[in-house]
């Protein structure tokens, strides 16, 4: 019986790891991202974030075995494989585009509640920075998942402020197939790479291995890790179909959004008081959930390529390191707000920093699951091989494209 029990324990933990992992990719500066999309381009890449969820599947079920099969974080996967100067080039990428993300979101949470209180929202970001160290240090890992699992309903807000908008049907049909490539097309870059960046990024790609180790997931619970994934990432990106759904309709494609309250109160026309109240939730929420989650990835990436203590589960002296990263992490992107740069702004280009970075992760991650030596009998089938291989070859041909664009 105690057999059974904890053989179920390990099938739902591993099923929620996956859905915290994909709903934590609509942390703000998803949002906004999806937002920025849809108020600049229409509806009109709906198609690639249907093409993209299977792929960022593929790619975090690799992820999610390497943790399942070798019981160690990506980073250290890496390092074993690669050697250190990898493990180190690999934990920099996530840290550079952790922090900068960490910095956008923090500044959109702060943003949005200062609108509620009718406050300098700038004022609320060292409170914001100080509540979220609070609650990664005095947690451990098991009650920390716990939060994030509810938390991952708020994204429901946003489905729940469509059905208060009115749509037709037909309009947003037609604006399934424009894709502008010749006039505006750097607009048309930018949301693309933006939406692969925010899609698949360092932060989930290291963070479903960690989850698969820190939660002792067994390789007999692999099938309900992978529907883990598939149920949190459909979900994910469901939620961002309805964000660029909600901006398509209030802006029609016409222009960018300049604040998250500004996106909060343009909601109000077409969905009443309500709209900026759900909107407003389901930034706070999903800021709450994804920050965390970059803050602690970004440590466990840090202190795996240095092959220091880490965990959630360690006390502060028995990991120095891991909660100097986690809260350092913090501290930082909190004073990149203080470089005003607007947070919807921020909020876009870190995701299309990640877009451009995310590849070379991959890569990593492609190599190490389809090595017999550390994965076994669970490498790689050619349906993973080829939707990992796609993912890398889409995100290098457009940032490259749009670099050359920038030139």
């Amino acid at each position: 019986m105690a057999k059974a029990v904890r053989k179920n324990q390990n099938q739902l933990a591993a099923l929620r790891a996956g859905i915290i992992n994909g709903a934590s990719t609509n942390d703000p500066a998803g949002i906004a991202t999806f937002m920025q999309v849809g108020s600049t381009t229409g509806f009109g890449l709906a198609w690639l974030v249907a093409i993209i969820t299977p792929l960022v599947i593929a790619v975090e079920d690799m992820s999610a075995r390497i943790g399942i099969v070798t019981k160690r974080g990506l980073n250290s996967a890496i390092r074993s494989r690669f050697g250190k100067t990898w493990a180190i080039i690999a934990g920099l990428i996530v840290l550079i585009c952790n922090t900068a993300t960490i910095g956008a979101n923090i500044a959109a949470i702060s943003e949005i509640m200062g609108a509620g209180l009718h406050l300098n929202w700038e004022w609320l970001v060292i409170p914001v920075v100080l509540l979220i160290s609070w609650l990664m240090i005095k947690g451990s890992y098991k009650s920390i998942s716990k939060y994030l699992l509810i938390l991952t309903l708020s994204l429901l807000l946003y489905v729940v402020a469509i059905f208060n908008m009115p749509i037709d049907l037909p309009s947003v049909w037609q604006q399934l197939w424009p894709i502008n490539l010749s006039d505006g097309s750097l607009i048309w870059l930018i949301a693309i790479v933006a939406i692969l960046g925010t899609t698949i990024t360092p932060n989930t790609i290291f963070w479903q291995a960690t989850e698969e180790v820190e939660e002792q997931i067994k390789i007999k619970a692999m099938r309900q890790e992978r529907r883990g994934v598939m149920i949190g990432f459909i979900y994910a990106n469901i939620i961002a179909l309805a964000v660029m759904l909600m901006a398509s309709l209030v802006l029609n494609g016409t222009q960018f959004v300049g604040s998250v309250a500004e996106a909060a109160q343009m909601l109000k026309p077409l969905a009443g008081d309500w709209a900026f109240g759900l909107f407003a939730l389901g930034i706070i929420g999903s800021g709450l959930l994804g920050v965390p989650i970059l803050a602690a990835s970004t440590a466990y990436a840090g202190t795996e390529a240095l092959n220091l203590p880490e965990g959630l589960n360690r006390k502060i002296q028995q990991a120095r390191g891991f909660y100097i990263l986690l809260i350092g992490s913090l501290i930082v992107g909190g004073l990149l707000v203080l470089t005003r740069i607007p947070p919807m702004i921020m909020l876009l280009y870190t995701q299309v920093l990640n877009g451009i970075l995310t590849p070379i992760l991959i890569l990593l991650t492609l190599i190490i699951a389809n090595d017999k030596r550390v994965m076994g009998r669970h490498t790689n089938g050619w349906l993973a091989n080829l939707s990992a291989l796609i993912a890398i070859g889409l995100m290098i041909i457009v940032g490259v494209w749009l670099i050359a664009k920038l030139l």
